[in-house]
């Protein structure tokens, strides 16, 4: 359990400095800033009852797909933006990109 909450805390701290680094590259206005930090707080709300409470698999997979969902659907506008920075990267970046969080996504369903 003391690992779960170590690897629970670096992956909320991650989210939590993604979210400032969006917030500032984009320089967002108060009303795309509430909707980005409200999607934060679901992903890491998700993270943490994942990780406390025991439920179904088919309920967590309704959960993280109403969570994905409803967090796209408040930061259409961030994620648009995001996009296009990421598109103009070189491909190499890219690539960098796309591994790490492909790893990330992987070791955070294994570990929780």
């Amino acid at each position: 359990m003391t690992f779960t909450i170590v690897f629970l805390t670096a992956i909320i701290a991650l989210i939590i400095s993604k979210t400032r680094t969006i917030i500032l590259r984009n320089n967002l206005d108060s009303k795309n800033e509430k909707r980005l930090l409200i999607t934060g707080s679901l992903i890491v709300l998700f993270l943490i009852t994942n990780a406390t409470l025991p439920y179904p698999q088919s309920l967590y997979w309704f959960i993280a797909l109403g969570v994905v969902s409803s967090s796209s659907i408040l930061s259409y506008s961030v994620i648009k933006r995001e996009f296009k920075r990421f598109m103009a990267l070189e491909t190499k970046d890219r690539v960098v990109n796309v591994l790490f969080y492909s790893l990330l996504i992987i070791v955070t369903n294994l570990y929780i």
